[in-house]
């Protein structure tokens, strides 16, 4: 059964392959033609030749005659081509869009950051606030990344949500990944997109700090991971650059130390 398909989908794509017999599709797809109006439509290659391109597609279903009176009318016949769609692109084509959707997503991503750094280019040179925080976890390193990787949404902090609307906390473990509260329905906020990424030792992201959290600026997140004999030493450092203030900073610290030194630490505690 497979090879019949595989044989009848090949008569298929070589009955498709030349330009004139897709031609022909287009004009009987609009409307049944019968042949006189066909070989009208190609005065430059004649009546012989689109009776073979025709006689072609007859042999792989595409068009179906039908003799009535003394004029032979062309169907075309959708069955082949929704077999050739349902096995080669629907399957697919879930993928597709979610890809597209995720292109996009990168694309207005960087046509904001590309406004915001001329923004921060055309001002005064200012100079970039440093967050530095350690904290030492009882934990071998791969379970400390797997927990910072995979488990974010079960330690971030849920009064951390900017919005009542959040269902999940989400990072995509990838270079481009993002770092994003889930909203639903396509909705959300992006904090973060994923720059470097070297299990287990080294994430960076990349993102932005809008004027109600605290900015504008850009900000460069880095947490490194590093065993010291059966602990780990998880660092991060917080890198802003823009209009921050030190009210600002001083409520980013102690952000990051609720989220890790009590949030992050008290979550691998709990699970080993």
């Amino acid at each position: 059964m497979e090879t019949q398909a595989t044989d009848k989908e090949t008569e298929i794509w070589k009955a498709l392959a030349d330009p004139a017999r897709r031609r022909l599709m287009d004009l009987v797809r609009e409307s049944p033609k019968t042949t006189g109006e066909l070989v009208e439509e190609f005065e430059t290659i004649g009546r012989c030749a689109v009776m073979k391109h025709l006689s072609v597609l007859e042999d792989a279903k595409l068009i179906l005659p039908k003799k009535q009176g003394k004029f032979r009318w062309n169907f075309i016949n959708a069955i082949p081509l929704q077999e050739i769609y349902e096995r080669w692109v629907k399957k697919y084509e879930a993928q597709w869009a979610t890809n597209l959707l995720q292109l996009r997503e990168l694309a207005e991503c960087k046509e904001h950051f590309d406004d915001l750094t001329n923004d921060l280019l055309m001002n005064e040179p200012t100079k970039p606030v440093n967050i530095r925080l350690e904290v030492p976890i009882d934990a071998s390193i791969n379970n400390v990344w797997e927990c910072l990787i995979k488990d974010v949404g079960l330690w971030w902090r849920k009064d951390f949500y900017t919005s009542q609307k959040t269902k999940a906390f989400i990072l995509e473990p990838k270079v481009g990944g993002r770092m994003y509260e889930d909203y639903g329905n396509d909705e959300g906020l992006l904090w973060y997109t994923v720059i470097v990424l070297n299990a287990p030792h080294h994430l960076e992201l990349q993102g932005h700090l809008t004027p109600d959290y605290g900015g504008p600026a850009i900000t460069f997140l880095k947490i490194t991971l590093k065993e010291d004999g059966s602990k780990t030493i998880l660092t991060l450092s917080d890198t802003l650059m823009g209009d921050v203030s030190a009210k600002a900073k001083g409520q980013i610290t102690e952000g990051w130390k609720l989220l890790f030194e009590e949030g992050f630490k008290n979550y691998i505690d709990n699970k080993s």
